[in-house]
Order: C-alpha cells, then structure tokens, then sequence
C-alpha cells in the first residue's frame, strides 16, 4: 500500500497524466456490469484515477475498493486495481480469467459479463484444468477471438480482461503500484495486438 502510495505521487508529478483523487465508473465512460465492479457489493467508487497514454493508446489507471457481498467474507474490503484502454472499435462482451483470479474471486452474482446468452451456451473447453474461464456474449465471436495464444497472455500477466464496448478493461487484486499498472497497460496493448485480424471485421455490435 504505501508503495502505492508514492507511486501516486511520483506520477501526480507527471504533466503527462491527469489525476483524480476520487471518480465513479461512470465519470470516465466505463460499463459496471462486470468484472471487476460486480466482485464486491456493485460500487463504481474509484480511487486515485490516473488518465494518460500508454503505447500510443489512451487509458485509465485506477484502483477500486468493494465491499464484500458475501456474508461468508465478513466485513473486510477488498482491493483491486485496473486499466481501462481504448479500443478500435466496439466489440462483442468478452471476459477471459485466469483460474486463479476466478477461484478467489467467484461469487453467485459475481457476473463477468452482463448476464445472458453465455450463461445459457458456455465456450467450450473451460473444465477443471482450463488455465482461465471465458465468456462471451456472441458464441461465435468467442470462438475467434479466444485463441491458445490470447490464453497464455492472459496468464502471463496474471490478470483478468474483459471488453466493454469500445474498451478493454484489465484488473487484478491489490492495490498496485501505479509502475505495475503501467506495466499491465503494456501487456494489454499486446494482447490487442494478438487479436485475429477478423476481430475486427466482425459484424456491428453496441
């Protein structure tokens, strides 16, 4: 935490970022409806906001504080820290996690996407040794845009994403260095970079 906190600093000191004590979910144009909002008790709440460019790409680095939704969790607030960066366009909602985050972090309402027809048609191969859980709104956009490759990214940088129209949305748990959140806008910029090119072909989506 108080590497964090001097991580803050040293970027506030930046005229390259835009920072932010407090802002909610909805001051920087991102959707709620999915991880990691929807792990806690559903804030937008976020903290210590920094906006910039990382790899020619605008994003937004933040940390969130929820609060529990499980009784069992007691009243412990839990920390987590994301990035948000641009994409070309809007794509179908996707959410890709590794095993680790999903055993830690799973609840009963703990959606990773909006609920709705994924729920009722999972991308297959997500059993018990799957390196991550996947889910996605339009099937066959699954299917593509999913790849052994987009896998192993996903599990070498040891966090969570999911797409949120025009966004992309990367978190794990802690509150992180801000260096590291950087660190983590660079490895989603080369996990974009290893989207099939038809990703962004596919049909129309909002």
């Amino acid at each position: 935490m108080f590497e964090a906190r001097r991580s803050i600093r040293r970027l506030r000191r930046d005229p390259g970022w835009d920072y932010r004590r407090r802002a909610t979910a909805a001051d920087v144009g991102l959707g709620t409806r999915g991880y990691p909002f929807t792990l806690g008790s559903g804030t937008d709440r976020l903290y210590d906001l920094l906006r910039g460019q990382v790899a020619g790409r605008y994003v937004v680095l933040a940390h969130l504080l929820v609060a529990p939704a499980a009784p069992s969790r007691g009243g412990t607030l839990h920390d987590f820290s994301f990035v948000a960066l641009d994409l070309p366009r809007a794509l179908p909602a996707t959410a890709v996690t590794p095993r680790r985050l999903a055993a830690k972090w799973r609840g009963e309402r703990s959606w990773p996407i909006p609920p709705g027809l994924w729920q009722r048609r999972p991308l297959p191969g997500g059993g018990p040794g799957a390196h991550v859980e996947r889910v996605c709104a339009d099937y066959e956009f699954g299917e593509l845009l999913i790849t052994d490759r987009l896998k192993r990214l996903t599990v070498a940088a040891d966090c969570g994403w999911r797409i949120d129209g025009a966004r992309l949305i990367g978190w794990t748990d802690g509150r992180r260095p801000y260096e590291e959140l950087i660190t983590l806008a660079e490895r989603l910029d080369e996990l974009v970079a290893a989207f099939p090119a038809a990703v962004w072909q596919w049909r129309s989506w909002s």
